[in-house]
Protein backbone atom coordinates (compact mmCIF):
# COMPACT_ATOMS: atom_id res chain seq x y z
CA UNK A 1 0.00 0.00 0.00
CA UNK A 2 1.15 3.72 -0.80
CA UNK A 3 -0.55 6.26 1.24
CA UNK A 4 0.27 9.77 0.56
CA UNK A 5 -0.68 12.88 3.08
CA UNK A 6 -1.07 16.20 3.10
CA UNK A 7 -0.46 18.70 5.65
CA UNK A 8 -0.41 22.34 6.40
CA UNK A 9 0.96 24.06 9.63
CA UNK A 10 2.33 21.59 12.59
CA UNK A 11 1.36 23.61 16.03
CA UNK A 12 1.94 23.85 19.26
CA UNK A 13 -0.46 26.04 20.46
CA UNK A 14 -3.68 26.55 19.75
CA UNK A 15 -3.96 28.70 16.57
CA UNK A 16 -7.54 29.93 14.66
CA UNK A 17 -6.87 27.78 11.63
CA UNK A 18 -8.50 24.68 10.42
CA UNK A 19 -5.06 24.36 8.19
CA UNK A 20 -2.93 23.08 12.24
CA UNK A 21 -2.44 20.28 13.18
CA UNK A 22 -1.36 19.71 16.98
CA UNK A 23 2.01 18.71 17.54
CA UNK A 24 0.61 16.19 20.25
CA UNK A 25 -2.19 14.59 17.29
CA UNK A 26 0.84 14.92 14.34
CA UNK A 27 3.35 12.42 16.96
CA UNK A 28 0.44 10.07 17.55
CA UNK A 29 -0.29 10.02 13.03
CA UNK A 30 3.70 9.50 13.27
CA UNK A 31 3.30 6.80 16.08
CA UNK A 32 0.88 4.78 14.11
CA UNK A 33 2.60 4.37 10.82
CA UNK A 34 5.23 3.22 12.36
CA UNK A 35 3.52 0.80 14.08
CA UNK A 36 1.86 -0.17 11.40
CA UNK A 37 4.93 -0.72 9.23
CA UNK A 38 4.66 1.97 7.21
CA UNK A 39 8.74 2.82 5.37
CA UNK A 40 9.14 6.09 3.97
CA UNK A 41 8.75 6.90 0.76
CA UNK A 42 10.30 9.79 -0.61
CA UNK A 43 13.74 8.91 -1.29
CA UNK A 44 12.08 6.40 -3.71
CA UNK A 45 9.43 8.30 -4.76
CA UNK A 46 10.18 8.65 -8.73
CA UNK A 47 11.39 4.65 -9.11
CA UNK A 48 8.69 3.70 -6.45
CA UNK A 49 5.13 5.26 -6.74
CA UNK A 50 2.45 3.72 -8.49
CA UNK A 51 4.00 0.00 -8.74
CA UNK A 52 2.82 -3.15 -6.62
CA UNK A 53 4.17 -3.96 -3.24
CA UNK A 54 3.81 -5.72 -0.10
CA UNK A 55 5.61 -3.15 1.19
CA UNK A 56 3.55 -0.38 3.21
CA UNK A 57 5.09 3.26 2.32
CA UNK A 58 4.06 6.64 3.19
CA UNK A 59 4.93 10.03 1.52
CA UNK A 60 4.24 12.87 4.15
CA UNK A 61 4.21 16.28 2.57
CA UNK A 62 3.28 19.86 3.63
CA UNK A 63 1.40 22.58 1.98
CA UNK A 64 2.50 26.14 1.89
CA UNK A 65 6.07 25.93 3.67
CA UNK A 66 5.06 27.20 7.32
CA UNK A 67 8.06 27.80 9.71
CA UNK A 68 6.70 24.81 11.84
CA UNK A 69 7.58 22.11 9.55
CA UNK A 70 11.38 22.96 10.33
CA UNK A 71 10.79 23.73 14.20
CA UNK A 72 7.84 21.12 15.16
CA UNK A 73 7.26 18.18 12.37
CA UNK A 74 11.24 18.06 11.21
CA UNK A 75 12.72 16.31 14.51
CA UNK A 76 9.75 14.57 15.25
CA UNK A 77 10.09 13.19 11.92
CA UNK A 78 13.59 12.17 12.28
CA UNK A 79 13.14 10.08 15.35
CA UNK A 80 10.55 8.08 13.58
CA UNK A 81 12.71 7.75 10.25
CA UNK A 82 10.93 9.86 7.83
CA UNK A 83 11.12 12.45 5.74
CA UNK A 84 8.97 14.62 3.30
CA UNK A 85 8.32 17.13 0.52
CA UNK A 86 7.46 20.49 1.81
CA UNK A 87 5.89 22.80 -0.83
CA UNK A 88 6.84 26.52 -0.47
CA UNK A 89 5.28 29.65 -1.16
CA UNK A 90 8.28 31.49 -2.42
CA UNK A 91 7.02 35.19 -2.19
CA UNK A 92 6.74 34.94 1.66
CA UNK A 93 10.10 33.59 2.51
CA UNK A 94 10.74 34.56 6.10
CA UNK A 95 7.27 36.15 6.80
CA UNK A 96 3.43 35.52 7.51
CA UNK A 97 1.03 34.13 4.93
CA UNK A 98 -1.26 37.15 3.69
CA UNK A 99 -4.02 35.22 1.43
CA UNK A 100 -6.13 33.43 4.57
CA UNK A 101 -8.94 35.55 4.56
CA UNK A 102 -9.19 38.07 7.82
CA UNK A 103 -10.37 35.80 10.92
CA UNK A 104 -8.04 33.42 10.28
CA UNK A 105 -4.33 33.39 12.10
CA UNK A 106 -1.33 34.54 10.21
CA UNK A 107 1.15 31.93 10.63
CA UNK A 108 4.55 32.37 9.44
CA UNK A 109 7.14 30.89 7.06
CA UNK A 110 10.13 29.05 6.73
CA UNK A 111 13.15 31.13 5.48
CA UNK A 112 16.33 30.08 3.13
CA UNK A 113 18.69 28.35 5.47
CA UNK A 114 15.41 26.71 6.92
CA UNK A 115 14.83 25.32 3.15
CA UNK A 116 18.57 24.70 2.99
CA UNK A 117 18.45 22.72 6.41
CA UNK A 118 15.89 20.53 5.44
CA UNK A 119 17.32 19.85 1.86
CA UNK A 120 20.48 18.79 3.26
CA UNK A 121 18.60 16.31 5.30
CA UNK A 122 17.37 14.70 2.82
CA UNK A 123 14.35 16.45 2.19
CA UNK A 124 12.38 17.30 -1.02
CA UNK A 125 11.80 20.49 -1.96
CA UNK A 126 8.90 21.95 -4.49
CA UNK A 127 6.87 24.84 -5.38
CA UNK A 128 4.30 26.10 -4.46
CA UNK A 129 3.85 29.15 -6.41
CA UNK A 130 5.46 32.22 -5.85
CA UNK A 131 2.46 34.08 -4.30
CA UNK A 132 -0.20 31.58 -3.28
CA UNK A 133 -2.66 32.39 -6.02
CA UNK A 134 -5.53 30.99 -7.74
CA UNK A 135 -3.48 29.66 -10.69
CA UNK A 136 -7.24 28.93 -12.72
CA UNK A 137 -7.66 32.72 -12.84
CA UNK A 138 -4.13 33.89 -14.56
CA UNK A 139 -3.14 34.56 -18.16
CA UNK A 140 -0.58 32.23 -19.75
CA UNK A 141 1.96 34.92 -19.02
CA UNK A 142 0.86 35.15 -15.46
CA UNK A 143 1.90 30.70 -15.04
CA UNK A 144 4.83 31.68 -15.98
CA UNK A 145 5.67 34.44 -13.81
CA UNK A 146 3.69 32.80 -10.97
CA UNK A 147 5.15 29.44 -11.36
CA UNK A 148 8.77 30.07 -13.09
CA UNK A 149 9.65 32.61 -10.44
CA UNK A 150 9.39 30.25 -7.98
CA UNK A 151 11.05 27.43 -9.59
CA UNK A 152 13.90 29.73 -10.22
CA UNK A 153 14.05 31.42 -6.41
CA UNK A 154 14.16 27.88 -4.46
CA UNK A 155 16.51 26.60 -7.70
CA UNK A 156 18.63 29.32 -6.55
CA UNK A 157 18.43 28.45 -2.40
CA UNK A 158 19.28 24.68 -2.97
CA UNK A 159 21.36 24.22 -6.35
CA UNK A 160 19.20 21.41 -7.78
CA UNK A 161 16.53 21.02 -10.50
CA UNK A 162 12.83 21.88 -8.72
CA UNK A 163 10.79 19.78 -10.40
CA UNK A 164 7.63 18.96 -7.59
CA UNK A 165 4.43 21.36 -7.80
CA UNK A 166 1.62 21.49 -5.42
CA UNK A 167 -1.50 23.64 -6.23
CA UNK A 168 -2.49 26.62 -4.57
CA UNK A 169 -6.09 25.92 -3.14
CA UNK A 170 -5.87 22.29 -5.23
CA UNK A 171 -6.72 24.10 -8.27
CA UNK A 172 -6.19 23.04 -11.57
CA UNK A 173 -6.55 23.18 -15.41
CA UNK A 174 -5.25 22.11 -18.34
CA UNK A 175 -3.60 25.25 -19.16
CA UNK A 176 -1.73 25.32 -16.01
CA UNK A 177 -0.55 21.64 -15.83
CA UNK A 178 0.52 22.55 -19.76
CA UNK A 179 2.70 25.15 -17.96
CA UNK A 180 4.10 23.08 -15.53
CA UNK A 181 5.42 20.69 -18.72
CA UNK A 182 6.97 23.58 -20.33
CA UNK A 183 9.06 24.16 -17.37
CA UNK A 184 10.26 21.10 -16.56
CA UNK A 185 8.47 19.89 -13.74
CA UNK A 186 7.46 15.88 -13.53
CA UNK A 187 5.33 15.84 -10.67
CA UNK A 188 2.20 18.11 -9.45
CA UNK A 189 0.03 16.94 -6.26
CA UNK A 190 -3.39 18.09 -5.79
CA UNK A 191 -5.68 17.44 -2.86
CA UNK A 192 -8.56 15.02 -2.35
CA UNK A 193 -10.46 13.16 -5.19
CA UNK A 194 -12.66 10.08 -5.00
CA UNK A 195 -10.98 7.04 -4.92
CA UNK A 196 -8.44 5.82 -7.28
CA UNK A 197 -6.07 3.40 -7.07
CA UNK A 198 -2.04 4.33 -7.24
CA UNK A 199 -0.65 3.13 -10.50
CA UNK A 200 2.06 3.61 -12.75
CA UNK A 201 -1.05 4.81 -15.41
CA UNK A 202 -1.67 7.73 -13.16
CA UNK A 203 -1.19 11.34 -14.41
CA UNK A 204 2.15 12.11 -12.43
CA UNK A 205 0.94 15.77 -12.94
CA UNK A 206 -2.33 15.23 -10.97
CA UNK A 207 -1.54 13.39 -7.81
CA UNK A 208 -4.46 13.54 -5.09
CA UNK A 209 -3.33 13.37 -1.79
CA UNK A 210 -5.09 12.60 1.35
CA UNK A 211 -5.74 16.04 3.43
CA UNK A 212 -5.17 15.59 6.69
CA UNK A 213 -7.07 18.12 9.19
CA UNK A 214 -7.68 19.02 12.88
CA UNK A 215 -10.29 16.63 13.60
CA UNK A 216 -8.17 13.58 11.84
CA UNK A 217 -7.91 11.83 15.60
CA UNK A 218 -6.69 8.85 13.69
CA UNK A 219 -5.04 7.73 10.51
CA UNK A 220 -7.13 4.61 10.30
CA UNK A 221 -9.69 6.27 8.42
CA UNK A 222 -7.36 7.09 5.86
CA UNK A 223 -6.01 3.66 5.42
CA UNK A 224 -8.90 1.62 5.15
CA UNK A 225 -10.22 1.15 2.48
CA UNK A 226 -13.98 1.16 4.23
CA UNK A 227 -13.60 4.70 4.82
CA UNK A 228 -11.90 5.73 1.77
CA UNK A 229 -15.72 7.39 0.41
CA UNK A 230 -16.60 8.85 3.47
CA UNK A 231 -12.80 10.24 3.64
CA UNK A 232 -12.79 11.56 0.25
CA UNK A 233 -16.28 13.13 0.71
CA UNK A 234 -14.93 15.31 4.10
CA UNK A 235 -12.04 15.81 2.29
CA UNK A 236 -13.56 17.63 -0.91
CA UNK A 237 -16.07 19.72 1.50
CA UNK A 238 -13.17 21.18 3.88
CA UNK A 239 -10.84 22.11 0.35
CA UNK A 240 -14.05 23.35 -0.96
CA UNK A 241 -13.85 25.72 2.08
CA UNK A 242 -10.45 27.02 1.49
CA UNK A 243 -11.73 28.67 -1.49
CA UNK A 244 -12.79 31.09 0.68
CA UNK A 245 -9.37 32.65 0.72
CA UNK A 246 -9.00 32.71 -2.84
CA UNK A 247 -12.32 35.04 -3.35
CA UNK A 248 -10.98 37.13 -0.56
CA UNK A 249 -7.22 37.85 -1.78
CA UNK A 250 -9.33 38.76 -5.23
CA UNK A 251 -11.63 41.18 -3.67
CA UNK A 252 -8.28 42.83 -1.26
CA UNK A 253 -6.14 43.11 -4.83
CA UNK A 254 -9.11 44.78 -6.51
CA UNK A 255 -9.68 47.30 -3.35
CA UNK A 256 -5.98 47.96 -2.88
CA UNK A 257 -3.70 45.98 -5.09
CA UNK A 258 -1.94 42.88 -4.25
CA UNK A 259 -0.19 43.08 -0.82
CA UNK A 260 2.63 41.45 -1.36
CA UNK A 261 3.39 43.08 -5.23
CA UNK A 262 6.23 44.11 -4.02
CA UNK A 263 7.56 40.89 -2.94
CA UNK A 264 7.42 39.53 -6.41
CA UNK A 265 10.54 40.27 -7.92
CA UNK A 266 12.69 40.11 -4.27
CA UNK A 267 14.72 36.97 -6.03
CA UNK A 268 14.82 37.43 -9.74
CA UNK A 269 18.30 37.98 -10.52
CA UNK A 270 19.61 36.16 -7.87
CA UNK A 271 22.66 33.82 -8.32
Amino acid sequence: MQLLLQYHHISKGIKFNPNICPLSLFKKHLSELNHLGFSDLTHNFEKEFGKTSEISRVLITFDDGYKSIVKNAYPLMEQYGYKGIVFIVTGFLGKESLWEVPFLTPLPHLDEDDIKLLHTMGWIIGSHSHMHRDLTGLTDRQLREEIGTSQKILEDIIGNKITYFSYPYGKYNQRVVSILKELGFIFAFKSSEFPKKYTSQINMLQIPRRTVYIIDITLKYKIDPFYTRFETMKEVVSNKMAFLSPIYAKLLEAHKGNPCDNNRTDHLGKS
